[in-house]
C-alpha cells in the first residue's frame, strides 16, 4: 500500500496539473457522501381525536394487492398503520421500547429508519423530521399520516374515498415488487421447464406488411491521440417489415479506412412457427455453427423448420465467462430473459443454462455500472442438442465468404429424438477454401441418462472425434470433462494440436451473507514434439457489499518450469453509491510485482463518472484515465481522456435511436438500440355498443398501471394510450389488465389478459375494449305472522331476455343484495325457485323487470324488493267422480268439486296479456264439451302445431298459487297435470318447475 501511494504522489507530481481534476472529484464524492446529514424538519398536524379506523384495499402498481387498516380522521386525513404496511411491503421492520419503536431499514441494510412516538420524530438516513401529530399511536399500534410517509419514505400515496382503495408507488423498489420480478423471471424459466403457456383471454396473432418503415439507429465517434492525430467513425442503422419479414441495414464508416463491403450489414429474417415445413428464414449476411472456422462473414440465406419458441428438455449446461468487473450480465434464449447475475470482481459470470429443444439462438447482455451496454450474440447449436421424441427438425445455411477468395460455403443439418434421453443427427458442411477434403460429413449423438448428467458426441470425417460430458454434483457444483482428437494435418480449423483435454470443476457454496464460489481448471494441448498445459484456480467472495478475487494462473510445457501469476481484485461499494476496486497482477515464477491500480467508479442519476490510475512495472507505465457519461432521453454520450508515457488521447462518442409509428405524432427517442425491436399500442376504451371494436364517438379510458412480461408500459396522460417500447421482433408477450386500475366501479376490461405476437420494427395497434355495466339492487323481506325483517342467504337470479341465466348473488344478513357487472340489455330478476320450493316460501312479486341502459357512467336499478312468506295449507276438497271425454271419446277421470261455477266459456290463451302461472289439464285430438271443464274455469285452450287442442285451468301471478290449484286437479284423478308459464300468451320452458 505504501509503494501505491508512493507511485500516486510521483506520478500527481510529474502532472501538476491533473492535481484539480481527483480534487474534483473528492470534492464531489465528499458532498454526496456526507452532504445530507443533518437535515431537520417540521410537520405539525391537528390533534387524532375524532376518525374511524377502517381496512382500505392497497394497489402497488398492479401487482401487489393486499389490505390494511388506516385512520381516517373527520378532516380527511389518512394514517397507516405502519407496522402492518411495511410487513406487506416487505420491508424490514423491528418493534422496540415496548411498541413505542419502530426501526429497520429501507432499499439496503446502510440506509436505516427509525419512527419514535415518544419524541415524534422520523429518522431515515440522514433525515429528520418532527412531526407533532403526524405519528400517533393507537390501539396499540403506531400510524404515521400518509405525506408524512411520503416526504420520509419515498411512499407515494393516492386515497379513493369512494372505493376505500390506494394506489401506492415508491421511489425505489420495494422488496415484494423485487420478489415479484424475480418470480415472474422464475416463471419463464418454469415455462421453459414445463414447455406449458398460461390460457390468455385474446391472442393477438401477426399483422403483415409487404412495406413498413419504422426504426432507426445512429451513432457518432471521434479519437485524438497526441502522436498520430485522431479518427471518426460514424453509423446508421434502418430497420422495416419488407415483404411480411424484418428487414434491417446498416452501414458503419471511419475517416481513416476506404469503403469495404463488409461495413455493409443487411440481413431479412421471417418467423411463422404456426408453419410446418418452413418456420424461419434468413437472407443477407447469416450466422451459422459450422465445424470449419470461418474467417470472414457469411452472404448468403438459411431455413429451418424449427420454432424461435424456447422448448425446454431436462437439464442445463454452464457458461462460465468473464467480463469486465461488477457488470451486470443479461441471458436471453430465443430473446426471452431466463436469468442475470453479476460479475465479480475480476469480471468472472456464470450461468446454468437449461438446455433447449432445436437451434437456440443464445444472447449475453452487458451492462456497466457507467451505464454502458454490450451485446454478445451466439447463433449456436447448444452444446447438447435434444428433440422431443419422434420429432425431426432440419436447418439449411448457404452462401459466399466476404473474403478474398470469396469462399463458398453450405450446411445441412438434421436431429431427430429417438428417444427420451436420446437424440441423434447428422449432416454434411462444405467450405471451399479448404485445400483438401472440402466436404465434411459428420455425426453426432446426445444422452442424457438423467438430469443431471450429459453427453455429447461428434464425429466430423477427416477433422476430428469429439467428447463432452457434464455432470452436476449436488443442486451447484458441477464437473465437465471435454476431449477432442484432431485428424493430424487437418486444415478445417487453425488448431494445430493433435489432442485437447479439459477438466472444470465448479464449487459454489453461502454460509449466511458470504457466498463463495471455487474454480479450478485443467487444460492439456497434446502436440507432435510437446504438451502444454494450464492449470487456473479462482476464489470469489461477497460479502454485502464488498467483493473480492483471486486466482492463480499456471503454465509449462512438457517437464519445464511452472510459469505461476496471481491476480487479486476486490470491490468495495461505499454508502454513497462510490465504488472503489483497487487490483493487483504478481509473478511468482520471478517474484516481481507486474501491475497495480485502482479504479473509482460513481453514478448518480444520469450521470456516471470514473477514475482510473494503473502503474504496470513490466513496461515502466503510469496511466491515468478519466471517463464521463450523461444519458439524454435521446442519446448516450460519452467522454473520456486517458494519459500514459505516450501522451494523451482523448475520444467522445454519442448514440441513439428514433422508433416511428407511436400515432398522434409520437416518436420514441432512446439511448440504446431500437433496430430489429418492435412495440405495442393499447387503446383502452368504452365500448358502449359492445362490438369489440373502437367506433365513432367512443371515448378512450387512462389506465396507468399495466401488467406486463419483459417490458414497461407508459400510459400516455395526453391521449391516453399505452406504449409499450423496446421488444423482440417475433416474441410474444403477456398483458394482464386489472379492473381495480380503472376509476368507475361500472367499468369492466372486456378481456384481461392479452398474448400479442410482437411485429418487427414497428408499433403494433390492439384495442382493449372496457365494459360499461349496469347494477340491480334491492331487499329480502320475510314476511311472519307479526314480523318483517330482512332476510339473508337467499338467491337471487338474473335471466336474460331468452330466458338464459346470466348471474346470481346471495341477499346479505340485513336482507340487501346487488349485482353489478350486467352488459347493458334486458333482465327479469326473481328469487331462485328451487330455494323457494325446498324453504316451503313463496315470494311476491314473482319477478321484475329490468333494463340496462348503453351509458358512459352504468345503469344502477335498485328497489327491487322481493317479499317472502310461508305457502299457506292447501284445504282438503270433497270428492265426487265424473268422466271427462272429447268428441271421439277418450275418457279421463276427474273430480267433481262441492262449490258451482257459474262461467262456462273458454278464453283463448292468444288473448291474455302479460306474465302468469297456470295448470295444464290436457292435450286433446278434439274439443272438449265445456261442461266438463265446467269445474276448473276458468279455462283456457290453444291449438299447437301438430293440430292438437291444449287446456289450461286458472291465471295466477306466483307459482305457488298455481302449486296449490295444481294439487286440486291432482287429487281429483287428473295424476298429469303440471305448472305452465306463460308471457306475452307465450309458453315458456318449465322444465325446472314441473313439480
Amino acid at each position: 500500500m505504501i509503494l501505491f501511494f508512493k507511485v500516486l504522489y510521483d506520478f500527481l507530481d510529474e502532472f501538476r496539473y491533473l492535481n484539480s481534476y481527483l480534487l474534483y472529484f473528492t470534492i464531489f464524492s465528499s458532498f454526496t457522501m456526507f452532504g445530507n446529514n443533518g437535515i431537520k424538519k417540521e410537520n405539525n398536524l391537528d390533534p387524532v381525536n375524532n376518525f374511524d379506523i377502517i381496512p382500505v384495499e392497497v394497489n402497488v402498481k398492479g401487482i401487489l394487492h393486499f389490505e390494511t387498516e388506516v385512520i381516517i380522521t373527520d378532516s380527511k386525513i389518512l394514517y397507516f398503520n405502519v407496522e402492518d404496511l411495511f410487513n406487506k411491503l416487505g420491508i424490514n421492520v423491528k418493534i422496540e421500547n415496548n411498541g413505542n419503536i419502530l426501526s429497520g431499514f429501507v432499499e439496503n441494510e446502510n440506509k436505516t429508519y427509525r419512527i419514535d412516538i415518544g419524541n415524534s420524530q422520523i429518522i431515515v438516513g440522514a433525515k429528520n423530521i418532527k412531526s407533532i401529530n403526524g405519528i400517533v399511536q393507537k390501539m396499540n399500534s403506531i400510524y404515521v399520516e400518509s405525506n408524512l410517509l411520503t416526504e420520509a419514505f419515498g411512499l407515494n400515496i393516492i386515497f379513493n374515498f369512494r372505493s376505500l382503495s390506494v394506489k401506492l408507488d415508491a421511489t425505489f423498489e420495494l422488496p415484494k415488487i423485487k420478489q415479484a420480478r424475480l418470480e415472474k423471471m422464475r416463471n419463464n424459466i418454469s415455462k421453459l421447464q414445463t414447455n406449458t403457456e398460461n390460457f390468455k383471454d385474446t391472442i393477438v396473432v401477426r399483422n403483415y406488411h409487404l412495406f413498413k418503415a419504422g426504426t432507426l439507429n445512429w451513432s457518432a465517434s471521434t479519437f485524438q491521440t497526441s502522436q498520430s492525430g485522431g479518427a471518426n467513425n460514424f453509423g446508421l442503422s434502418l430497420g422495416s417489415e419488407l415483404l411480411y419479414g424484418e428487414a434491417n441495414v446498416s452501414i458503419f464508416l471511419n475517416s481513416q479506412s476506404e469503403f469495404d463491403s463488409r461495413q455493409l450489414l443487411y440481413n431479412w429474417r421471417w418467423i411463422d412457427n404456426e408453419k410446418k415445413n418452413i418456420k424461419q428464414a434468413q437472407v443477407g449476411k447469416v450466422n451459422s455453427q459450422s465445424i470449419s472456422f470461418l474467417k470472414a462473414p457469411l452472404l448468403g440465406a438459411s431455413i429451418t423448420n424449427s420454432s424461435n419458441a424456447v422448448r425446454k428438455a431436462k437439464g442445463t449446461f454452464t457458461i462460465s465467462e468473464y467480463t469486465e468487473p461488477n457488470w451486470t450480465v443479461e441471458l436471453y434464449i430465443n430473446d426471452a430473459l431466463v436469468d442475470y447475475t453479476s460479475a465479480d470482481a475480476s469480471g468472472l459470470y456464470l450461468f446454468k443454462v437449461p438446455i433447449v429443444y432445436g437451434y437456440t439462438t443464445l444472447k449475453l447482455k452487458f451492462y456497466g455500472l457507467l451505464g454502458e451496454e454490450r451485446i454478445e450474440e451466439r447463433v449456436m447449436n447448444t452444446p447438447y442438442t435434444f428433440m422431443p421424441v419422434n420429432v425431426l427438425e432440419y436447418n439449411l445455411v448457404g452462401g459466399v465468404l466476404e473474403d478474398e477468395n470469396s469462399s463458398q460455403f453450405g450446411r445441412g443439418e438434421v436431429n431427430y429424438g429417438l428417444t427420451r434421453f436420446l437424440t441423434i443427427g447428422g449432416g454434411l458442411e462444405y467450405l471451399s477454401n479448404i485445400p483438401e477434403h472440402t466436404a465434411i460429413p459428420f455425426a453426432h449423438a446426445a444422452i442424457q441418462p438423467f438430469s443431471k448428467m450429459v453427453i455429447n458426441m461428434e464425429y466430423a470425417h477427416n477433422v476430428s472425434i469429439k467428447g463432452l460430458v457434464n455432470y452436476y454434483l449436488g443442486s451447484s457444483s458441477f464437473l465437465e470433462l471435454d476431449y477432442r482428437k484432431y485428424v493430424e494435418g487437418q486444415q478445417a480449423t487453425f488448431n494445430t494440436a493433435n489432442e485437447e483435454r479439459r477438466v472444470k470443476f465448479s464449487f459454489p457454496s453461502k454460509l449466511y451473507a458470504i457466498s463463495t464460489n471455487t474454480k479450478l481448471s485443467y487444460n492439456q494441448f497434446i502436440y507432435n514434439t510437446f504438451n502444454y498445459n494450464q492449470v487456473n484456480t479462482v476464489f470469489s467472495g461477497n460479502y454485502k457489499n464488498y467483493s473480492a478475487n483471486f486466482s492463480l494462473t499456471s503454465n509449462w510445457i512438457s517437464n519445464s518450469d511452472v510459469f505461476l501469476t496471481s491476480n487479486l481484485a476486490m470491490s468495495f461499494k461505499m454508502t454513497n453509491g462510490l465504488v472503489i476496486r483497487p487490483s493487483i497482477d504478481y509473478n511468482f515464477s520471478s517474484n516481481q510485482l507486474m501491475r497495480y491500480g485502482t479504479v473509482l467508479e460513481k453514478r448518480v442519476s444520469k450521470m456516471s463518472f470514473s477514475a482510473t490510475i494503473e502503474r504496470n512495472e513490466q513496461i515502466e507505465t503510469n496511466n491515468f484515465l478519466l471517463n464521463f457519461k450523461y444519458d439524454f432521453n435521446f442519446a448516450r454520450t460519452y467522454f473520456s481522456v486517458s494519459h500514459n508515457n505516450n501522451g494523451f488521447n482523448s475520444s467522445q462518442s454519442a448514440q441513439g435511436s428514433l422508433a416511428f409509428g407511436g400515432d398522434n405524432g409520437y416518436v420514441k427517442t432512446g439511448n440504446n438500440s431500437a433496430l430489429g425491436k418492435g412495440g405495442i399500442l393499447l387503446y383502452p376504451f368504452l365500448d358502449l355498443n359492445n362490438n369489440g371494436k373502437k367506433d365513432v364517438g367512443e371515448p378512450t379510458v387512462f389506465v396507468k398501471d399495466v401488467k406486463m412480461t419483459n417490458g414497461k408500459a407508459i400510459t400516455s396522460e395526453r391521449d391516453s394510450i399505452v406504449r409499450i417500447s423496446d421488444l423482440n421482433s417475433f416474441v410474444n408477450y403477456n398483458i394482464q389488465f386489472a379492473d381495480a386500475e380503472l376509476e368507475s366501479l361500472s367499468w369492466r376490461f372486456k378481456h384481461h389478459s392479452y398474448q400479442v405476437l410482437v411485429d418487427p420494427n414497428q408499433y403494433k395497434k390492439v384495442e382493449v375494449p372496457i365494459l360499461v355495466v349496469g347494477e340491480v339492487s334491492g331487499m329480502i323481506y320475510l314476511h311472519t305472522a307479526d314480523d318483517l325483517k330482512g332476510q339473508g342467504r337467499i338467491t337471487i337470479q338474473i335471466y336474460n331476455d331468452h330466458n338464459q341465466k346470466v348471474a346470481e348473488t346471495l341477499s346479505e344478513s340485513d336482507g340487501y343484495y346487488n349485482y353489478l357487472g350486467l352488459k347493458p340489455g334486458n333482465y327479469t330478476i326473481r328469487v331462485d325457485d328451487d330455494q323457494l320450493d325446498k324453504l316451503d316460501y313463496q315470494s311476491s312479486p314473482e319477478e321484475y323487470d329490468a333494463f340496462i341502459k348503453i351509458s358512459e357512467d352504468g345503469t344502477i336499478v335498485d328497489g327491487l324488493d322481493f317479499n317472502i312468506k310461508a305457502v299457506e295449507p292447501a284445504v282438503p276438497l270433497e270428492k265426487a267422480e265424473i268422466i271427462l271425454t272429447d268428441t271421439s271419446k277418450k275418457a279421463s277421470i276427474m273430480h267433481k268439486q262441492s262449490e258451482s261455477h257459474f262461467n262456462t266459456s273458454f278464453g283463448k290463451i292468444l288473448d291474455q296479456e302479460g306474465l302468469f302461472y297456470s295448470v295444464q289439464i290436457g292435450v286433446f285430438k278434439n274439443y272438449v264439451d265445456s261442461e266438463h271443464l265446467l269445474k276448473f274455469a276458468p279455462v283456457f285452450y290453444e291449438f299447437l302445431a301438430d293440430g292438437m287442442i291444449r287446456y289450461i285451468s286458472g291465471k295466477f301471478d306466483l307459482k305457488n298459487e298455481a302449486k296449490a290449484a295444481k294439487n286440486k286437479i291432482i287429487v281429483k284423478g287428473v295424476k298429469d297435470a303440471y305448472i305452465v308459464k306463460y308471457k306475452s300468451s307465450k309458453k315458456i320452458d318449465t322444465a325446472t318447475i314441473r313439480n
